[in-house]
Protein backbone atom coordinates (compact mmCIF):
# COMPACT_ATOMS: atom_id res chain seq x y z
CA UNK A 1 0.00 0.00 0.00
CA UNK A 2 1.42 3.39 -0.95
CA UNK A 3 2.07 6.15 1.58
CA UNK A 4 -0.65 8.22 -0.07
CA UNK A 5 -3.27 5.50 0.44
CA UNK A 6 -2.17 4.91 4.02
CA UNK A 7 -2.58 8.60 4.85
CA UNK A 8 -5.99 8.80 3.19
CA UNK A 9 -7.20 5.66 4.97
CA UNK A 10 -5.98 6.91 8.33
CA UNK A 11 -7.71 10.26 7.95
CA UNK A 12 -10.95 8.63 6.83
CA UNK A 13 -10.88 6.33 9.86
CA UNK A 14 -10.17 9.33 12.07
CA UNK A 15 -13.22 11.15 10.74
CA UNK A 16 -15.44 8.05 10.79
CA UNK A 17 -14.82 7.48 14.50
CA UNK A 18 -17.20 10.31 15.38
CA UNK A 19 -20.07 8.29 13.91
CA UNK A 20 -19.75 5.52 16.49
CA UNK A 21 -21.34 6.65 19.75
CA UNK A 22 -21.87 3.21 21.27
CA UNK A 23 -18.98 0.80 21.54
CA UNK A 24 -18.64 -2.78 22.76
CA UNK A 25 -15.29 -3.40 24.34
CA UNK A 26 -13.13 -6.06 25.85
CA UNK A 27 -11.10 -5.03 28.87
CA UNK A 28 -7.80 -6.74 29.58
CA UNK A 29 -5.98 -5.73 32.77
CA UNK A 30 -2.25 -6.41 32.68
CA UNK A 31 -0.03 -6.30 35.76
CA UNK A 32 3.62 -7.34 35.92
CA UNK A 33 3.32 -8.82 32.46
CA UNK A 34 0.37 -11.06 33.36
CA UNK A 35 -3.30 -10.81 32.39
CA UNK A 36 -5.27 -10.60 35.64
CA UNK A 37 -8.69 -9.76 34.20
CA UNK A 38 -10.32 -10.33 30.81
CA UNK A 39 -13.99 -9.63 30.03
CA UNK A 40 -13.77 -11.73 26.86
CA UNK A 41 -15.68 -9.43 24.51
CA UNK A 42 -14.73 -8.83 20.89
CA UNK A 43 -12.46 -5.81 21.06
CA UNK A 44 -9.65 -5.02 23.44
CA UNK A 45 -8.85 -2.38 26.04
CA UNK A 46 -5.41 -2.60 27.59
CA UNK A 47 -5.23 -1.21 31.13
CA UNK A 48 -1.77 -0.34 32.38
CA UNK A 49 -1.69 0.44 36.13
CA UNK A 50 -0.08 3.61 37.41
CA UNK A 51 -0.67 7.30 37.84
CA UNK A 52 0.23 10.32 35.77
CA UNK A 53 -0.07 14.08 35.98
CA UNK A 54 -3.52 15.41 35.20
CA UNK A 55 -4.52 18.90 34.04
CA UNK A 56 -8.15 18.39 33.04
CA UNK A 57 -8.53 19.86 29.57
CA UNK A 58 -9.51 18.37 26.23
CA UNK A 59 -7.82 20.00 23.24
CA UNK A 60 -8.62 20.21 19.54
CA UNK A 61 -5.94 20.67 16.89
CA UNK A 62 -6.51 23.72 14.70
CA UNK A 63 -4.95 25.02 11.51
CA UNK A 64 -2.44 27.84 11.23
CA UNK A 65 -5.12 30.13 9.80
CA UNK A 66 -7.43 29.51 12.77
CA UNK A 67 -4.55 30.09 15.18
CA UNK A 68 -3.96 33.48 13.61
CA UNK A 69 -7.69 34.20 13.75
CA UNK A 70 -7.67 33.55 17.50
CA UNK A 71 -4.64 35.83 17.92
CA UNK A 72 -1.73 33.39 17.96
CA UNK A 73 0.93 32.59 15.37
CA UNK A 74 0.59 29.90 12.71
CA UNK A 75 2.99 27.68 14.69
CA UNK A 76 1.39 27.74 18.15
CA UNK A 77 -1.93 26.88 19.70
CA UNK A 78 -4.43 24.11 20.44
CA UNK A 79 -8.07 24.95 21.15
CA UNK A 80 -9.59 24.05 24.53
CA UNK A 81 -12.69 21.98 23.79
CA UNK A 82 -13.69 21.23 27.38
CA UNK A 83 -12.50 21.74 30.96
CA UNK A 84 -13.35 19.22 33.67
CA UNK A 85 -15.12 20.72 36.66
CA UNK A 86 -12.86 20.99 39.69
CA UNK A 87 -9.75 20.03 37.73
CA UNK A 88 -6.42 21.90 37.96
CA UNK A 89 -7.26 23.60 34.65
CA UNK A 90 -10.65 24.69 36.00
CA UNK A 91 -9.10 26.07 39.19
CA UNK A 92 -6.50 27.93 37.10
CA UNK A 93 -9.31 29.66 35.19
CA UNK A 94 -9.06 27.98 31.80
CA UNK A 95 -12.27 27.87 29.75
CA UNK A 96 -13.52 26.25 26.53
CA UNK A 97 -12.54 28.45 23.62
CA UNK A 98 -9.15 29.39 25.05
CA UNK A 99 -6.14 28.61 22.86
CA UNK A 100 -3.19 27.16 24.79
CA UNK A 101 0.09 28.21 23.18
CA UNK A 102 2.71 27.05 25.69
CA UNK A 103 3.17 25.11 28.93
CA UNK A 104 6.28 25.85 30.98
CA UNK A 105 7.81 27.37 27.86
CA UNK A 106 7.09 24.32 25.70
CA UNK A 107 5.34 25.26 22.47
CA UNK A 108 1.90 23.68 22.09
CA UNK A 109 1.64 23.10 18.35
CA UNK A 110 -0.87 20.25 18.67
CA UNK A 111 -2.86 18.44 21.37
CA UNK A 112 -0.23 15.77 21.98
CA UNK A 113 2.32 18.42 22.93
CA UNK A 114 0.39 19.17 26.13
CA UNK A 115 0.61 15.56 27.28
CA UNK A 116 4.31 15.54 26.54
CA UNK A 117 4.80 18.78 28.48
CA UNK A 118 3.33 17.35 31.70
CA UNK A 119 4.10 13.63 31.41
CA UNK A 120 7.04 13.77 33.85
CA UNK A 121 5.30 16.04 36.36
CA UNK A 122 4.29 14.84 39.82
CA UNK A 123 1.38 15.49 42.17
CA UNK A 124 1.56 19.08 43.41
CA UNK A 125 3.87 20.33 40.64
CA UNK A 126 2.86 23.63 39.08
CA UNK A 127 2.89 24.53 35.40
CA UNK A 128 2.77 27.94 33.78
CA UNK A 129 0.21 27.99 30.97
CA UNK A 130 0.22 30.69 28.33
CA UNK A 131 -3.06 30.98 26.46
CA UNK A 132 -5.12 33.33 24.32
CA UNK A 133 -8.64 34.47 25.12
CA UNK A 134 -10.42 37.10 23.05
CA UNK A 135 -7.19 37.63 21.08
CA UNK A 136 -5.44 38.68 24.31
CA UNK A 137 -2.49 36.67 25.60
CA UNK A 138 -2.84 35.59 29.23
CA UNK A 139 -1.00 33.41 31.73
CA UNK A 140 -2.30 30.97 34.33
CA UNK A 141 -0.58 28.73 36.87
CA UNK A 142 -2.09 25.29 37.49
CA UNK A 143 -1.21 22.88 40.28
CA UNK A 144 -1.28 19.38 38.85
CA UNK A 145 -2.72 16.31 40.54
CA UNK A 146 -2.08 12.66 39.79
CA UNK A 147 -4.72 10.28 38.48
CA UNK A 148 -4.80 6.69 37.42
CA UNK A 149 -3.75 6.55 33.79
CA UNK A 150 -6.76 6.00 31.51
CA UNK A 151 -7.08 2.69 29.73
CA UNK A 152 -5.14 2.32 26.52
CA UNK A 153 -7.97 1.32 24.23
CA UNK A 154 -6.93 -0.81 21.29
CA UNK A 155 -10.22 -2.12 20.00
CA UNK A 156 -12.35 1.02 19.55
CA UNK A 157 -12.89 3.59 16.90
CA UNK A 158 -12.71 6.21 19.67
CA UNK A 159 -9.15 5.26 20.45
CA UNK A 160 -8.30 4.94 16.80
CA UNK A 161 -9.40 8.55 16.58
CA UNK A 162 -7.03 9.54 19.36
CA UNK A 163 -4.07 7.49 18.15
CA UNK A 164 -4.44 8.41 14.49
CA UNK A 165 -5.25 12.00 15.35
CA UNK A 166 -2.11 12.43 17.44
CA UNK A 167 0.04 10.97 14.68
CA UNK A 168 -1.44 12.63 11.63
CA UNK A 169 -1.99 16.03 13.25
CA UNK A 170 1.64 16.26 14.27
CA UNK A 171 3.76 18.83 12.40
CA UNK A 172 6.00 16.08 11.04
CA UNK A 173 3.15 14.20 9.36
CA UNK A 174 1.52 17.38 8.10
CA UNK A 175 4.77 18.20 6.35
CA UNK A 176 4.74 14.76 4.73
CA UNK A 177 1.15 15.25 3.59
CA UNK A 178 1.96 18.62 2.05
CA UNK A 179 4.89 17.11 0.15
CA UNK A 180 2.84 14.36 -1.51
CA UNK A 181 2.24 14.95 -5.24
CA UNK A 182 -1.22 14.62 -6.83
CA UNK A 183 -2.94 14.03 -3.50
CA UNK A 184 -6.24 15.74 -4.29
CA UNK A 185 -8.40 13.27 -2.36
CA UNK A 186 -6.45 13.88 0.82
CA UNK A 187 -6.52 17.63 0.35
CA UNK A 188 -10.31 17.50 -0.10
CA UNK A 189 -10.61 15.56 3.16
CA UNK A 190 -8.43 18.06 4.97
CA UNK A 191 -10.58 20.90 3.68
CA UNK A 192 -13.67 19.12 4.98
CA UNK A 193 -12.11 18.75 8.42
CA UNK A 194 -11.12 22.41 8.31
CA UNK A 195 -14.74 23.31 7.60
CA UNK A 196 -15.85 21.33 10.64
CA UNK A 197 -13.37 23.23 12.79
CA UNK A 198 -14.78 26.54 11.60
CA UNK A 199 -18.28 25.36 12.52
CA UNK A 200 -17.01 24.60 16.02
CA UNK A 201 -15.48 28.07 16.22
CA UNK A 202 -18.85 29.65 15.38
CA UNK A 203 -20.54 27.63 18.14
CA UNK A 204 -17.96 28.81 20.66
CA UNK A 205 -18.60 32.44 19.73
CA UNK A 206 -22.36 32.23 20.40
Amino acid sequence: MTMKRILILALLLFAASALFAEQHTRTVVVRDGKVISDTGDASVDLVAPGKRAFLGVSLIDISGDLREHFGSTKESGALVDSVEDGSPADKAGLRPGDVIVSVDGNNIAWSGALRRAIKDKKDGDTVRIEFIRGRARQTAVATLVEREAPRMLLGHFADLSREVGETFNSPEWKARIDSLPNCSELQDRLRELESRMKELEKKLQR
